[in-house]
């Protein structure tokens, strides 16, 4: 268990950045929601904040950036499945931050 725990904090912003990949995968290319795929990642980034001992500060900037992606969805494509998706993804993402700025 030390080893996969020293294994995942050695590589933790290769994980981080896997991580934001789905998301934003998520939200642009794939068509259908599908909850296994939210509650997967939503499960996985608690387990980041206590592996990797993250500060709310980064869910926030990481809630920055969906605000941003569902700006730039809604102006190019008005209200459609990404803009929707990405503000899922945005409020998801404001309850961890808030419960997690909250426990500091």
């Amino acid at each position: 268990m030390k080893k996969i725990v020293f294994f995942l904090k050695e590589n933790k912003k290769t994980l981080l950045t896997l991580f934001i990949v789905a998301i934003f995968t998520d939200i642009l290319f794939l068509n259908k929601s599908s909850d296994l795929i939210i509650f997967s990642i939503l499960i996985l980034y608690p387990f980041f904040i206590k592996i990797f001992e993250l500060k709310s500060k980064l869910t926030f900037l990481l809630c920055l950036a969906l605000l941003t992606a569902m700006f730039f969805s809604y102006l190019f494509t008005g209200t459609s499945a990404p803009t929707e998706k990405a503000a899922v993804w945005l409020i998801l993402f404001l309850i961890i931050g808030i419960i997690q700025q909250w426990r500091e």
